[in-house]
């Protein structure tokens, strides 16, 4: 599976295309969504900035 992976605060440089990612199995009560597209808000920008603290 393909992933965006977040590996610290600061620019653009920190993120990671990953295509080595396995696919997750979901359990009996849950399902696996093949997500195509999504998008990015301020909420994704200032986290990956390092406006947020880690909780």
């Amino acid at each position: 599976m393909t992933a965006l992976h977040l590996v610290g605060n600061g620019g653009p440089e920190m993120l990671l295309l990953r295509h080595d990612v396995p696919l997750p199995v979901p359990a009996a009560d849950e399902v696996l969504v093949r997500v195509r597209a999504c998008g990015m808000n301020n909420t994704d920008v200032n986290t990956r900035v390092g406006w947020y603290s880690k909780s």
